[in-house]
């Protein structure tokens, strides 16, 4: 890019095409730790706009969601294992956050509060708070968390995308801000979030992880054997010892994310029924009935097919690996590929038969 050859991007244009926050948030993000060129064109100003769209919309629904709630800070006795979650990571992210500015690693400062924002509080606490809230014991509390986390990533925002973070902010500040009663007029001048021991949650943030894998898990199940997303499932879980506290524990999670109907327990030694998919996740195994969800015989087939399919290619695969003018002559990587995709296919095909044997 030179401005000689007349081919520079005027940021005015950019500006009016994509937004001021969309501008400096793509600029920050891009800014690479030891100064290396980067190659910038107008398409890479979707994402910035993209995201400042989502931080729009993903505040929207906590300021429509605050009704009724007062101006008192968090009760610590009162948080769910995904409130503390949540607060765990924010307090990890602010740590983050400062330990790079510090180095003046600005664009790991980008990636991280955008990591943090769209994948853990939008993506997972967000949908959970929708359970949350329609919980009358819950609601208020899981208001407040809302607004907290939201203010917190508002000022963390800030010197990144000032504009829209103000606008927010000046909105969130109507419902009372109650962990800064003393808040001033501007979020410019609002204190910075710091790592506060306090809400350190290391715990609850591991037992976490089994809710996302169970998540994760069913979601995947319903992919894998084709069920409709408009179909509920029923599962069977089968675990000990804290991990079946933590099942009980979050069951309203996995119905409204996974589409669950029933939950049941079982003994983790009992057999697998048949027509059933199975799903480990920790040391817990997902047990899910299909014979009511789907075309056995079609899924059945389906499945044969793909098993087909991979055994013609890793039986071309060996016949290669079979023929000693290929092995001297190919490029060592080649032969190394090579070996490893016929790795790659034979566990494919032990999962497909595993599962057309649980079909039947």
């Amino acid at each position: 890019m030179s401005k000689s050859k007349g081919n520079t991007i005027d940021p005015v244009e950019i500006i009016d095409k994509y937004g001021c926050d969309a501008l400096r948030f793509t600029m920050t993000s891009l800014c690479t730790y030891g100064g290396q060129d980067i190659k910038i064109s107008d398409e890479r100003f979707e994402y910035g706009r993209n995201f400042a769209n989502k931080l729009w919309n993903a505040s929207r629904f906590v300021l429509m969601n605050l009704e009724g709630v007062d101006d008192k800070p968090i009760d610590k006795s009162k948080l769910t294992l995904v409130d503390k979650w949540i607060l765990n990571q924010l307090n990890e992210t602010a740590k983050t956050v400062n330990e790079y500015m510090k180095e003046y690693r600005i664009g790991e400062i980008a990636h991280t509060l955008y990591d943090f924002f769209r994948s853990e509080y939008c993506d997972w606490y967000v949908e959970i708070s929708k359970i949350q809230l329609a919980d009358p014991e819950l609601k208020l509390n899981t208001q407040r968390v809302l607004r907290y986390v939201l203010d917190m990533s508002l000022r963390m925002f800030h010197p990144i995308m000032p504009h829209i973070t103000e606008k927010i902010w000046q909105g969130l500040k109507g419902f009372g801000l109650g962990a800064d009663s003393d808040a001033p007029n501007a979020l410019i001048i609002a204190e910075y979030p710091t790592y506060k021991k306090e809400l350190v949650y290391t715990k609850e943030a591991e037992e976490m992880k089994l809710v996302f894998d169970t998540i994760t898990s069913l979601r995947n199940v319903r992919q894998s054997f084709n069920i409709p997303t408009s179909a509920t499932v029923d599962v069977e879980i089968r675990s000990e010892g804290r991990e079946k506290e933590i099942f009980n524990s979050i069951e309203s999670y996995i119905r409204r994310l996974a589409k669950v109907n029933k939950i049941s327990y079982a003994d983790i030694d009992s057999p697998v029924p048949p027509k059933s998919a199975t799903a480990v996740v920790s040391t817990s195994k997902l047990i899910v009935p299909l014979a009511d969800l789907i075309d056995l015989n079609a899924e059945i087939a389906r499945q044969e097919k793909k098993l087909e399919k991979l055994t013609n290619e890793k039986n071309s695969l060996l016949g290669r690996m079979k023929n000693e003018k290929f092995v001297a002559n190919a490029p060592k990587e080649l032969v190394e590929q090579t070996n490893a995709r016929i790795e790659e296919i034979t566990a494919q095909e032990d999962v497909i038969k595993n599962l057309i044997e649980s079909l039947r």
